[in-house]
């Protein structure tokens, strides 16, 4: 990853993945759990993450994660700027729409 973007993001619990299972066609994306526990999938690879522990999500790979910990998590975010531009489009997309054209707009898309 040339540029990249950080973001810690404080989750609440939420039962089940935070998002669909998709994939980053050209960029990269890693996450580091500070507080709590992360369940992620990265391909056909699911685990959990505790406080300290990180993982590297290259781009073209499946993935997603789940907020396991009642008390929720705080982690940061690692990606490229077109990732975090997705993740911001798809919370500001208003129907099933939209969100399909934003996937397609940041070369990602749900698997």
């Amino acid at each position: 990853m040339a540029d990249f973007v950080v973001r810690k993001w404080e989750l609440a619990h939420y039962p089940g993945d935070q998002a669909p299972p998709h994939v980053h066609h050209r960029g990269d994306e890693a996450f580091c759990v500070l507080r709590g526990r992360l369940e992620v999938l990265v391909g056909d690879d699911r685990r959990i993450l505790e406080a300290g522990d990180h993982v590297t999500v290259p781009a073209g790979t499946a993935h997603t994660f789940a907020t396991v910990d009642p008390d929720g998590v705080d982690m940061l975010a690692i990606m490229t700027p077109e990732v975090d531009e997705l993740v911001g489009a798809l919370h500001a997309a208003a129907n099933d729409e939209e969100r399909a054209a934003v996937w397609e707009r940041y070369h990602s898309s749900p698997v």
